[in-house]
């Protein structure tokens, strides 16, 4: 008997279902009377059509554009994280990190541009150099509900260009009475071989009808690896100008562990049903603890002689052309948002208030990587660039044994980043017959201090890498030649690293790298409105406007290093603006009837440049002739925004919509690079800039459906499907290239999403897929050096069955397709970076009491 594949499996399972489904219904059908039947009814579990359907309610009720992600009734997401969870929803995407979702991408449009929030407390971001919440740090057992809000009302802070994203954790009063659920999980990769651990716990209870408390907790612990390739690719002398060859290609092996706590805390008082009193408390932690094997192949630095078809000869390949590193790093990252707040509803009016507070810290405090080249004889190698990563043969097999290498360097680097933020705020809502007006204030005060420390030492004693040997790693790529142990490296340093210092012309390098990105910035936000609702009819307009003022204060260094590297001089530098934006909006939804909704909207947002961005930093390094600048005088992006959507609600859970949308941003900010800058002369200078105007037309569908008008047995299917389609039009300003027609960086083209559900008696089974089209990465000198993010899809398969009314069990399997994220040079078959990640498999238990 032929094995089967866990595909095969996972993909049988789901067929078989699904065939099965009418022959199930019949039998339940003919023992109606039975005790069996009864029996049958007890167990019923619905929980992707109770999720879709609390979903279809929040976008229903909603007066401003958004879509929603609900847990079922016992609380639990098919995902990870949060970021994963809200890739489910039309026109919102994820980019990863090692195979896990990270940053939500709204319509296409960077991460950088979305507001992220926490029970309406906005969080910051232990990104040094960005305002991008990474939300793979926040797991989905600690969440409720998930918004994105497309098109914010006057009411919702304006820093939305992308969207705000709504993070909801849960209330006593969103349950009936006590409520206890646990979850324990397997999960294995088959990668790595590891199984891994998760388990959640989650308990509400309401007392007297009046105090609820909702706590919950978390925990994984996550051991898996992935195998990566990236290559540089150039000219080389002797090439023609239209000729790249791959001058550096490396392959990287990562063994990681990743730890995600959570918890939460939630109380809610209500006295009475004029006032309501809450305190919400959410907590996580995120420790990534990550080693990285890489060998590095600079084929460029030999004699490169083109054959033709795509292949090379390479001669007199340096010995040190050829090295070996090893990098080892703790990453730890937390969490926490509280706020305390209530409503009151007085004779003529609503009043509600709020005071939160938010804390984002990441530390790496062990980030080391040790290097050693080649010590053997120079080398002839021939390289074929004709499919995907260039493959390579060399003429002498030495460079895999470890004993052949001599130490060159270790590289520490030590991060620390903290954000902060206080807010307060209060809104008083007037009604009338039909209309309602609606005022409020808001204030935030954020602080960051950002601290980096990275140091280049080659003075010390030499290493012997034959010490730290251990057996090849396995990689999809190619061989890495003989392994490293990261623990002996650590060992080594906890013994030995005192010892190691610079090299003096290395001094002014080291003093680039510590202190120029390093910055603490504060930034008050002061925010007013003025709203009005109107009913005519069908009609419900909301128009209004919000005014934000911005204050931003910063202090950074200036770094001066001679010619020589051996010396230099630090100059503190410090800044300060204050703008204001105002932000009117018209929102328009009419209930057409037969469950019809239209809605319109124009408005205008903002987005805020980044910290690092707009922090005052000179780098000035004379012996390479570069310079780095921040630019305080960044204006911030200023979107104005088109929507227009029909949604026709198919009974209780379905829905199928249209939307269009436009959105044209002013000052859209980018990096660049010129050699020809009047203030240095003869110098090669990055900064970023306010570029010219960029235009966002889109069309978003949806449609999901419980199939309840077929014969019984398939009346328990569930299906969707949903796009999004983005035209971009993007000038950057860059020098050289005025003739080139952009797309806007990081915004695919083309996103779809599709899943096939059955749910009858006791199974639940989905089988669902996400496709994301290329997109552009990040900007190049020309056409050739720009870097794309190749296509995506991820297939995933879940299975619940319900064993008693109270006990299921459940299989999950991702990546089905074992897709890797691929980057590319310039055209698809210059492959830069290759990552594959494998298939991961859960095997679990839930328990709702």
């Amino acid at each position: 008997m032929q094995k089967k594949s866990p595909l095969g499996l996972a993909i049988s399972l789901s067929l078989l279902v699904l065939s099965t489904a009418p022959a199930v219904a019949a039998a339940s059908g003919d023992l109606a009377g039975a005790a069996a039947a009864t029996e049958l009814d007890r167990v019923e579990v619905r929980p992707q059509l109770e999720s879709q359907t609390r979903a279809v309610d929040l976008k229903r009720s909603s007066d401003a554009i958004q879509d929603a992600v609900s847990s079922d009734a016992m609380g639990v997401y098919p995902d990870k994280n949060v970021a994963e969870s809200l890739q489910r929803l039309p026109g919102v995407s994820v980019t990863r990190d090692q195979g896990e979702g990270r940053f939500v991408v709204v319509r296409g449009l960077d991460a950088n541009l979305n507001s992220v929030s926490v029970d309406g407390i906005a969080i910051g971001t232990p990104e040094d150099s960005s305002r991008a919440a990474p939300l793979d740090v926040i797991p989905s057992d600690s969440t409720e509900r998930l918004r994105v809000v497309k098109s914010p009302t006057p009411d919702m802070p304006g820093d939305a260009i992308g969207g705000a994203i709504l993070v909801e954790s849960a209330s006593a009063f969103d349950r009936d009475g006590r409520s206890l659920r646990g979850k324990i999980e397997a999960s294995h990769q088959d990668l790595s071989g590891h199984t891994s651990p998760k388990a959640a716990f989650n308990y509400s209870e309401v007392f007297a009808d009046t105090f609820g408390v909702a706590l919950g907790v978390n925990y994984q612990n996550r051991t898996f690896e992935s195998d990566n390739s990236e290559v540089e690719y150039a000219e080389f002398d002797g090439g023609d100008e239209d000729d790249l060859f791959a001058t550096s290609l490396q392959h990287r092996k990562y063994e990681i562990e990743r730890k995600r706590i959570g918890a939460n805390l939630n109380l809610d008082w209500r006295p009475n049903e004029d006032s309501q009193y809450y305190l919400r408390t959410l907590y996580s932690q995120f420790d990534d603890a990550e080693t990285r094997q890489r060998t590095i192949f600079n084929f460029g630095d030999g004699e490169v002689t083109a054959l033709g078809s795509n292949q090379y000869r390479v001669d007199d390949l340096p010995a040190d052309a050829i090295q070996k590193r090893m990098r080892y790093r703790t990453k730890k990252e937390n969490t926490f948002a509280a706020s305390l707040g209530g409503e009151n509803r007085l004779t003529n009016a609503v009043l509600d208030y709020k005071i939160g507070y938010t804390r984002t810290e990441e530390r790496v405090n062990d980030e080391m990587e040790a290097r050693f080249e080649y010590n053997g004889d120079d080398l002839a190698a021939t390289v074929d660039q004709n499919s995907g990563i260039p493959r390579y043969t060399l003429s002498d097999a030495s460079w895999m044994d470890n004993g052949n290498y001599d130490f060159d360097r270790f590289v520490v680097s030590p991060k620390r980043v903290d954000d902060k933020e206080h807010s307060a705020q209060v809104n008083i809502r007037f009604d009338g017959d039909n209309s309602s007006y609606k005022f409020g204030l808001l204030g935030r005060w954020r602080d960051r201090d950002v601290d980096t420390d990275e140091r280049e030492l080659r003075v010390g004693p030499d290493v012997a890498l034959s010490d730290w040997t251990t057996s090849t790693p396995d990689h999809r790529g190619g061989s890495l030649g003989q392994g490293m142990s990261s623990d002996a490296m650590r060992r080594y340093w906890a013994q030995f690293g005192s010892q190691y210092s610079a090299r003096p012309q290395d001094v002014g390098g080291n003093a680039i790298t510590s202190l120029e990105e390093d910055y603490t910035a504060s930034e008050d936000i002061f925010a007013t409105y003025a709203m009005g609702t109107w009913d005519v009819g069908n009609l419900r307009v909301i128009g209004g406007v919000r005014v934000e003022n911005t204050r931003f204060q910063a202090t950074g260094n200036r770094v001066d290093v001679a010619a020589n590297g051996r010396s230099y001089t630090v100059t503190p530098l410090s800044a300060d603006r204050s703008y204001t934006n105002v932000l009117p909006g018209l929102h328009l939804r009419y209930d057409a009837g037969s469950d019809w909704v239209l809605r319109a909207a124009a408005n205008k947002t903002v987005s805020r440049p980044s910290f690092g961005d707009i922090a005052p930093r000179i780098g000035y390094n004379r012996g390479d002739e570069e310079v780095r600048l921040g630019n305080p005088e960044l204006d911030p992006y200023a979107s104005k925004n088109l929507d227009l959507s029909m949604e026709r609600y198919i009974g209780s859970t379905g829905i199928l919509s249209l939307g269009l949308f436009h959105k044209s941003i002013d000052g859209y900010i980018v990096n660049t690079v010129s050699d020809s800058d009047p203030d240095y002369p003869g110098f090669e200078v990055t900064r970023v800039i306010n570029g010219d105007k960029a235009k966002v037309y889109g069309a978003e569908f949806n449609w999901q459906q419980q199939l309840s008008f077929l014969p019984a047995g398939w009346d328990g299917l569930l299906v969707g499907a949903s796009g999004t389609w983005l035209e971009t039009d993007f000038n950057p300003g860059l020098d050289g290239r005025a003739d080139d027609d952009f797309t806007l960086p990081r915004a695919s083209k083309h996103v779809y999403s599709a899943h096939l559900g059955y749910e009858k008696a006791g199974f639940s089974t989905r089988i669902a897929a996400v496709y994301r089209s290329e997109y552009l990465d990040t900007l190049g000198d020309s056409r050739a050096y720009d870097i794309y993010v190749a296509p995506n899809t991820q297939l995933d398969f879940s299975l619940d069955y319900k064993i008693t009314s109270n006990v299921s069990v459940y299989f999950e399997a991702q990546n089905l397709l074992d897709k890797p994220l691929e980057l590319y040079q310039g055209v698809r078959s210059r492959t830069l970076q290759n990552e594959e990640y494998g298939r991961t498999y859960a095997l679990g238990l839930k328990v709702a009491l």
